[in-house]
């Protein structure tokens, strides 16, 4: 039995086994082109691929004649198996716990972006999974935590300040308005001025939550396929869940708790 760790396992039954399926030739037609390679393609390759898939996603591969090894199949068949997963995300979830954020603009553009993130569909999920596979790269988390800006009217700082107002059914509001007075040239009493982000991390954001939902993926990869292979003996190595965490200290190395779930 040959040790292994889990990625390096996806890496060799996507790039080197499951080509083979399904080649033209075999009595077998290639699938439709399936969404799992081409999800990924555009933004990770910057092209779409054209040709087309066999059942696991990927473009067949018409010159190895060689038999397709068991243990590739067991492989296909527990990534397949994430058909219908669903993402799991708690109200504590921050992909930025490394950064100080003392005035809560980073947790203000988390929270309004969350609920993309809960929406990643099992399609995606797969197709990230076997694009790394694929390409043998994890994907990418490192970014530093942005400076922040005072927020300017006509090049001098703005100042801002809360009114009582009604919304449009008269009912009361507190609505924010320009807190300056142009006719003292002095701020209102009561204003305040407001900063924001000199870089925008919903990008950065979407990173680390699919670094996360990958981790996860390829773990539960792992547990389907663990002490069913012929051939290959799986390693306790896994990717870690939340790696930024980690270096910055806050969480064991081994396994750091979290609070995206993959339910399957």
């Amino acid at each position: 039995m040959k040790q292994i760790a889990i990625i390096e396992l996806l890496e060799w039954a996507y790039r080197h086994e499951l080509p083979k399926a399904e080649r033209i030739g075999r009595g077998m037609s290639a699938a439709p082109a399936s969404s799992w390679g081409r999800v990924d393609s555009y933004g990770t390759l910057g092209t779409l691929i054209d040709e087309p898939v066999n059942a696991y996603g990927l473009v067949p591969d018409f010159v190895d004649d060689a038999d397709l090894h068991p243990d590739a199949l067991m492989v296909g068949e527990a990534v397949a198996g994430l058909t219908g997963a669903r993402i799991g995300i708690g109200d504590d979830w921050s992909p930025f716990p490394d950064w100080a954020d003392e005035d809560g603009l980073v947790a203000e553009t988390v929270a309004r972006i969350r609920p993309r993130f809960a929406s990643l569909s099992s399609t995606e999920i797969q197709a990230m999974m076997i694009a790394r596979a694929v390409l043998g790269r994890k994907p990418d988390w490192r970014g530093e935590e942005p400076a922040r800006a005072m927020i300017t009217r006509s090049g001098k700082p703005g100042w801002f300040m809360n009114a009582a107002g009604q919304d449009a059914y008269g009912n009361p509001i507190e609505r924010e308005v320009d807190g300056f007075n142009y006719r003292s040239h002095r701020p209102r009493l009561g204003a305040y001025r407001k900063y924001r982000l000199t870089d925008d991390v919903a990008g950065l954001a979407s990173d680390r939550f699919r670094r996360t939902v990958w981790a996860l993926a390829v773990r539960h990869v792992a547990q389907e396929v663990a002490g069913r292979l012929s051939s290959h003996e799986l390693t306790a190595e896994v990717p870690t869940i939340a790696p930024w965490a980690v270096t910055a200290g806050l969480l064991p190395p081994a396994d750091p708790s979290h609070v995206v779930s993959l339910l399957s």
